[in-house]
């Protein structure tokens, strides 16, 4: 017979483990503190290093792949090794594409599952911003043909995207869960500003004009107002002795994922469960309930959210004189958010269901306890408690993103006789304190070369 005290210890003891199995059913990030010191000091070896010690500690799972070859890519990137970076970025596609996948098929067979425990398949705008970097790699590699290839999938991959969500929502129809009927939401992305941006400079450089004008009519439709000057000073450089070079500058952190609270309501008298948004009305989100009790819960799913960047203004230098104040060509927060707003319906709609299946689970469970405890209060009450806790630890948000990527592109142009200069990027604030410089010494201007 086991004793009242042992049995308290016993209990605690099983409570405490289940809180650690748990723990991968949430998001780390403490690693990253290291890799950032790195990065913003232009220190990208040492943050390379940091990446692969953080992965030999065990710090990406290998449900995080994707991440760590991210990370991986752009750093290397950074450090201007261009053909490992792509080995990793491809590695990176690859796994997007093989993990949408099978994420496709277990979410329609399970409901109860949590996106935690997925293979992370990435974000669309991190699925694009593989290409963009691999488009760069490969200019810098002076590879213009393989550059555009990457250029053009990033157009496949975005004329693609409502397609792509449309079958998983019919998959998850089909489910018949609740008969639940998902949806997608819709966006006016239809190309990358950046990508185009490239592809235009790309054709300039190899006399095909037309083409370089239907790519600047699409950067003109999207960027900022301003930026028409820039490209208009692009494509129509009258200065024969010189040669266009294109500063590019990548700044800010990428956006990041937060936990948003939404509700749930069952209503026996409708037969219907229904999912609330904060700050937004009609959303259509519901499915059958057919329960007696009138019931309220809340549930977190993950939503995107900017980082704040100090930086306003970026000034390009050419052997210490201003030559340029580069215009944004790119804000990756914007392209988060509408790539995200496609599937936000089918995440929002299938982790209400997951609450409420969980909650029916956690009812019943609850029903044996009192069962199986009868005249044992301490003992169920304990029991019920562990239940709880295994319920809210599994409905944690998944807030797995690409956090060492930028925010914001910024281009500009000068003319150069061919050689060699030093140049200099200065960050400014907006009380016109620069916050931040990076140089560039003994710069090679190639009138054979696209000079990005």
């Amino acid at each position: 017979m086991v004793g009242p005290v042992l049995k308290k210890r016993i209990i605690t003891l099983f409570i405490l483990v289940l809180l650690s199995s748990c723990a991968s059913l949430q998001t780390q990030v403490g690693h990253y503190e290291d890799i950032d010191k790195y990065l913003s000091k232009h220190n990208y070896s040492q943050a390379v290093g940091e990446i692969e010690k953080a992965r030999e500690e065990g710090k990406y799972k290998k449900k995080d792949r994707i991440l760590f070859y991210l990370d991986m890519g752009i750093a290397l990137h950074n450090a201007g090794e261009y053909e490992k970076s792509n080995q990793y970025l491809e590695m990176a596609e690859k796994a997007i594409e093989e993990n949408f996948t099978k994420s496709v098929s277990r979410l329609a067979t399970s409901m109860l599952l949590n996106d935690n425990v997925l293979d992370y398949a990435g974000e669309d705008y991190e699925d694009i911003m593989t290409n963009i970097l691999m488009a760069l790699n490969y200019l810098h590699m002076n590879d213009i043909e393989d550059a555009m290839v990457e250029v053009r999938k990033i157009d496949t991959k975005l004329s693609r995207l409502e397609e792509k969500y449309r079958g998983m929502a019919e998959k998850l129809s089909e489910s018949g869960e609740r008969n639940a009927q998902f949806t997608i939401g819709r966006t006016d992305l239809r190309y990358s500003a950046l990508g185009s941006y490239l592809s235009m400079l790309s054709y300039l450089h190899l006399g095909k004009y037309d083409d370089a004008r239907i790519d600047r009519e699409r950067v003109e439709k999207v960027t900022p107002p301003g930026t028409d000057k820039l490209l208009h000073e692009i494509s129509n450089n009258t200065d024969n002795n010189g040669v266009s070079v294109y500063p590019l500058v990548f700044t800010g952190k990428g956006p990041v994922k937060k936990p948003l609270v939404l509700s749930l309501d069952l209503d026996p008298g409708l037969n219907l469960g229904r999912i609330t948004v904060p700050g937004e009305k009609n959303t259509n989100l519901t499915f059958k309930y057919k329960g007696d009790s009138e019931l309220h819960f809340k549930f977190a799913v993950p939503r995107i959210e900017e980082r704040e960047s100090r930086v306003s203004e970026i000034r390009f230098l050419v052997d210490g004189k201003c030559r340029e104040t580069l215009h944004m060509i790119e804000d990756y927060d914007n392209v988060a958010h509408k790539t995200y707003n496609i599937k936000k319906p089918i995440i929002y709609l299938r982790a209400g269901l997951r609450t409420f299946l969980k909650a029916m689970a956690d009812k019943k469970a609850k029903e044996k306890i009192d069962e199986k405890t009868e005249g044992k209060d301490l003992l169920g009450s304990v029991l019920k408690f562990a239940v709880d806790v295994a319920t809210d630890i599994t409905e944690n948000a998944d807030l797995r993103c690409w956090r060492t990527m930028f925010s914001r592109a910024y281009g500009g142009f000068v003319s150069l006789k061919p050689g060699k200069y030093d140049l200099t990027f200065e960050f400014v604030d907006d009380r016109g304190r620069i916050v931040d410089r990076h140089r560039i010494n003994n710069y090679q201007v190639d009138k054979n070369s696209l000079n990005v």
